[in-house]
Order: structure tokens, then sequence, then C-alpha cells
């Protein structure tokens, strides 16, 4: 779940708190943020101390945050770290953490970029265009995050941007066929269309798959007999009809 840091951390630094503030992101990582009478002294992820761990969990934006009340001495306190500059980059990041919650809902989506729009947009910038790249079709947003090693937030903003510009488009969420299966009925298919009709056939299968808006790397089961109707529908009605006696014992064999 995506949410802004700020209108949790603010009641405590303007209410004088003491405590520590929980930041967990996602299953990934934790930080600790040690606050005294209003003041941040020490921020603490797994792996990172003082300012760099201020700079890492400001960052983040699938986090769940709750806040430990009471004094504790766990803690040396960092002089570095300025609870007012935290707080006036949270007030940024806060416009941004809206703005992402507007388009996406979780890592989890998978967006595929229309080029045709990105070659002629306007007003994107050298990142959004280089985030373009990742988004083909397959890779979560968690993924794509964990390849390029860009901040959660950033690669957020980039991918609404590129959404705003009708660039990019979520793929709905499908139980793709796994990887062997996908291949072989697209061999067998393949096979089978280009002894009844000849080379035209792989013709007529990318044009099924266009029309019911798939790609090879993304069948699901429930496709496999709309790109059978699809090829059917543009052949004559002997060869369809000898195409959906195939079909329907082929998919009856397919687990």
């Amino acid at each position: 779940m995506y949410k802004s840091l700020l209108p949790e951390l603010k009641p405590l630094i303007f209410g004088g708190k003491s405590g520590v503030l929980h930041i967990n992101h996602q299953e990934k990582d934790h930080a600790r943020l040690y606050l005294k009478e209003g003041l941040i002294e020490q921020v603490e992820t797994n792996n990172l101390q003082g300012t760099k761990a201020v700079d890492t969990c400001l960052k983040w934006v699938s986090i769940e945050i709750h806040f430990e009340e009471g004094e504790t001495n766990d803690y040396y306190p960092d002089d570095k770290i300025d609870t007012n500059s935290i707080l006036s980059y949270l007030e940024k990041a806060h416009h941004n953490v809206r703005v992402i919650t507007q388009y996406l809902e979780n890592n989890d989506a998978v967006l595929q970029i229309d080029t045709d729009k990105l070659s002629s947009a306007k007003g994107l910038n050298q990142e959004s265009l280089k985030t373009a790249l990742y988004l083909n079709g397959q890779s979560s947003l968690q993924n794509v995050i964990d390849q390029t090693g860009q901040p959660e937030r950033t690669i957020l903003i980039h991918a609404c941007r590129l959404l705003n510009s009708n660039c990019a488009r979520i793929i709905p969420n499908k139980k793709t066929l796994p990887k062997e299966v996908r291949i072989e009925f697209l061999r067998a298919l393949n096979d089978k269309v280009m002894e009844l009709v000849g080379p035209v056939g792989p013709i007529l299968i990318d044009d099924a798959m266009a029309a019911i808006d798939t790609e090879p790397y993304s069948l699901t089961q429930e496709e496999l007999p709309l790109i059978i109707a699809e090829i059917v529908s543009n052949m004559d009605i002997s060869e369809g009809d000898e195409l959906t006696i195939w079909s329907n014992n082929y998919l009856e064999d397919t687990p």
C-alpha cells in the first residue's frame, strides 16, 4: 500500500513527542526514526544509519508505519540529522505520493509502452524515457525498481508521467500460462494452421492475437479458444471446422 510519511511524522514533531517511529518497507527493509521531544536524533535501517538511512527511507512509498511512544537510549544521536530539512523534504514528497495513488495501486502493476506515442510525446525528461525502456508489458514495477536500482518513488513518478502522457497503459492482471505451455501451444497451432492454409498461417495467428490484445509471453488459458475463434473466422468453412476439431482435442489434453 502506498502511503506518505508526512501525516504520521509531522504531528509527532509538532507535538514534541519522544519515541521510535517504525517504518516497514514491504518485507525488504525496516527503518527506525528516534525522536526526542519532537526532534529526530537518529535514523536507522537494516543496513544503514544516520543521513544515509534518511536518504533511503524517505524515498520509500510502499510502507506501513507505527509509533512506539516513550524515551529510549538504544541509539546514539547524530547531529547531522536535521528535523526541519526532513519535514521540508516530506512536504514536497507528499504531493508525489498523492499523484502515485491516483494512477497506481501497488508495485505489482505491469505497464506496456506505446512506442508510437512515446516517440512524439512532449514534456518527458530523459529519466522518464529511460524508465520507459523497462516497461515491456512483462515486468512488474517492482521488477523494474529492482533492475534499475533506482529509489521506489523515483520509478513510480516516472511511470505516472508516462501514464499521464498516454505513452503507457496498465496491463490487466492475468494468470499467464507457464512458458513451456505457451511455447508448445503456439508451436502446435502454427503447424496445424500452416497445414491447413500454407505460409499465410503465421500471419493469421499474429492477427488473431492482435485482435484479442494479447502477446505470446502473456497468454492465459482463457485466451486460447479466443485465438482459435479469431483464426477460424478468417478461414474457409471446411478449414475452420477442421481447426475447431483439432483445437477442441488439443485443449482437452492441455492441463
